[in-house]
């Protein structure tokens, strides 16, 4: 539901957005309509018209403009209602906002330049597939100096051993007796192919600055230290497309494995002959139900989206190495059956201006982003006049890490001595020490007091040297200040910010008081719902129907033995495992009740037709008849029962009906709308627009 929600938001703010109500009353622009209480000019109308119109492709109409300010109109009507319901003062809606803001925020706390050529180096990287195998040697980050030194020790000696031998027999044989990464460690170490933007950019970094058949330098993750070394580099191979057919073979299967081998055989050769199409079979017989009735098509994927499953990264490359789209691979087995895959189409990597945009997502949320968030942080402190006092902060950083209550969590701000003695401008001062400004940012004071508190607070025990800790948490808490105050003017500083936060204010709101008087409504009046469906039972009518059996055979003797075991009540699932003993390809069934456009459904349209064509089937119930050579079956059907046309039950397509009771509920909304509040247009605005637009 909350995806669906996002995507009614982002909807809403396309068709019509602008302000809750009017931003600047007194804007020097020109009004363009007023709705309610709620005052629109034209800078914001002109902005919300163009944001998604691409003038160079289509020229602007007059036409346009108007049929924007009728839909601008009634969305301001919607908006007033939800604000006069009290909808924007709901906890529930404040509490959903303020998620929605906070991630929207994200996107403009980090340097934008920075990040542009993070974007930048990770398309560049993203031009080439790296093959790496690792050691890794656990060690987390706030370990003891021990265990850092003993890991450290181990490693260096794995490292000396690998840069005399870098051989890949090596390295396996160091990955399987010491790699502590269990995803790996069997396999050698290998994770196969990866790309920019995929592991922790320590890792990727190290990838791509070690050659081909190199060792890289030790490193240090948050996982721990590592090794890698780099087995192949090569192009991007692009994203592909491909058609796959799976037989589930094996423990949990219906069918053995050497059963599976056979029917997967069968098939590739029946489509290798032209006798059927990859697709036809992929369709009757592939058990992948996520393809199966797209025809066994998968859309885009890449090698490379499977870092660490060898196994899957090897089943795409055998359809990339195959030479023409069209072409098959040879029957192969996993772990989940037998395998056919077909080439259907390759592209290569998109270019830089259409996943530029996804890259920034990507990087913003990638480890990488914490370097512009560190320049965002410089220009900050300096636009706002950050101030360290370095006599106090080298005092309290020596104070504090000879104290050895810091080390075991149990640090008090009382430890510190409630006075101390500094020189200033050569003479010396007593001075209150919890009181003394530490640093100074934005014309707040921030006092060692403060900081005090918060180590005492976290209560942390610690694996690493009282000063480093001390250095990082002062680092952290000065970057947490900037960073917040950042976030807390977004909308003066950003325009930008403070358009589409606006968006997506009046979005939930709509969505909100749509889902009460529209969508939630349209489930819960029954008694509208049934009245609207009986006014228009005409709309939701069945036609002629069979509920009917189809027994598909390979040959004429298997069709008058199958309606030998239908007329004996045999159930259809022993009928096919005796008949498919020999081929898997043998025998197939079809059940259900079908009207005659329902062909589709089948893999020949004749056996539907048929019946459909020929009264005699609609006259007695549970008969069974032969109908001989259809297509390359021979087809044995049970009617069980013909059912004419008539009406549908409501519960038979409570769906629709709902769809379409929705639409009455939102027009008679928008008539009340209309009623309740005064709509004006200043056509001179709307004009002086259309003359700007050119519009004609």
């Amino acid at each position: 539901m909350r995806r669906f929600k996002i995507q009614i938001v982002a909807f809403i703010a396309f068709v019509a957005s602008g302000s809750l109500f009017s931003q600047g009353g007194e804007s020097s622009n020109d009004w363009v309509f007023k709705a309610g209480n709620q005052k629109v000019y034209t800078d914001e109308f002109e902005r919300q018209f163009l944001k998604n119109l691409n003038i160079k492709e289509k020229p602007v109409t007059s036409a346009d403009i108007d049929e924007y300010l009728r839909l601008y109109t009634r969305f301001k009507l919607k908006i007033q209602d939800a604000v006069d319901a009290g909808k924007d003062s709901l906890p529930a809606y404040k509490q959903e906002l303020a998620m929605y803001r906070e991630q929207l925020a994200r996107n403009y706390l980090y340097d934008r330049n920075v990040t542009q050529k993070l974007i930048e180096e990770a398309y560049e990287r993203m031009s080439k597939e790296v093959r790496v195998s690792h050691i890794l040697i656990k060690c987390d980050r706030n370990a003891s100096d021990a265990t850092v030194s003993k890991a450290d020790k181990r490693m260096k000696e794995i490292h000396a051993a690998l840069l005399r031998n870098p051989s890949k027999e090596n390295f396996s044989s160091f990955a399987l007796s010491d790699s502590e990464d269990p995803g790996t460690k069997s396999s050698g170490g290998d994770l196969g192919y990866m790309t920019a933007l995929q592991v922790v950019y320590e890792f990727e970094n190290a990838a791509y600055s070690t050659p081909k058949d190199g060792i890289s330098d030790i490193f240090r993750t948050d996982f721990g230290f590592h090794i890698l070394r780099v087995e192949d580099i090569r192009p991007n191979l692009g994203e592909i497309k491909v058609r796959h057919i799976l037989i589930r073979s094996g423990a949990n299967a219906n069918v053995t494995v050497e059963e599976g081998e056979r029917k997967i055989n069968e098939i590739r050769e029946k489509i290798s002959s032209g006798a059927e199409t990859f697709e036809s079979m992929a369709r009757i017989h592939s058990e992948d139900f996520s393809s199966k009735y797209n025809g066994g098509l998968i859309d885009w994927l890449t090698v490379n989206q499977f870092v660490g499953d060898i196994e899957r990264q090897e089943w795409l490359s055998r359809a990339f190495a195959l030479e023409k789209n069209g072409d098959i691979t040879a029957a192969f087995k996993t772990n989940y059956g037998w395998h056919l895959l077909q080439k259907v189409e390759v592209r290569p990597l998109s270019s830089f201006e259409i996943i530029k945009n996804q890259l920034k997502t990507k990087v913003q949320q990638n480890q990488r982003s914490q370097i512009s968030i560190d320049s965002l942080v410089l220009k900050i402190q300096r636009a706002e006049g950050y101030k360290l006092n370095e006599v106090i902060y080298d005092i309290l950083m020596k104070m504090m890490s000879n104290d050895s209550s810091v080390s075991k969590g149990t640090f008090k701000s009382s430890n510190l001595p409630e006075t101390i003695t500094i020189m200033t401008n050569m003479v010396k001062k007593n001075v209150n020490l919890h009181d003394t400004e530490l640093y100074r940012f934005a014309g707040e004071s921030y006092t060692v007091g403060d900081f005090a508190e918060r180590i005492e607070a976290a209560k942390k025990v610690l694996g690493v040297p009282a000063k480093d800790y001390l250095k990082g948490e002062f680092e952290s808490w000065v970057k947490n200040v900037c960073v917040s105050y950042q976030n807390e003017h977004l909308e003066e500083k950003s325009p930008e910010f403070r358009f589409i936060y606006q968006e997506y204010r009046e979005g939930i709101l709509m969505f909100n008081r749509m889902q009460e008087v529209v969508w939630d409504r349209a489930n819960t009046d029954s008694v509208g719902l049934a009245e609207y469906f009986n006014q228009n039972i005409k709309d939701y009518q069945w036609d002629d129907r069979f509920h009917v059996e189809f027994y598909f055979c390979s040959s004429k003797d298997m069709m008058n033995t199958v309606a030998k075991q239908v007329k004996k009540g045999i159930a259809a699932d022993s009928i096919r495992k005796q008949h498919t003993k020999k081929s898997q390809l043998d025998f197939s069934y079809k059940a259900g009740k079908y009207q005659s456009k329902d062909t589709f459904l089948f893999p020949s349209p004749k056996a539907l037709k048929g019946i459909f064509a020929d009264a005699k089937y609609k006259k007695k119930a549970n008969q069974i008849y032969k109908l001989g050579q259809l297509d390359e079956d021979f087809v044995v059907v049970k009617v069980i029962g013909f059912l004419p046309a008539g009406p549908k039950s409501l519960e038979e397509t409570r769906g629709p009906v709902a769809s379409k009771y929705q639409e009455v509920l939102e027009k008679k909304w928008m008539q009340d709308l209309e009623s309740k509040y005064s709509v004006e247009v200043n056509q001179a605005a709307v004009q002086q627009i259309k003359n700007k637009l050119n519009a004609k």
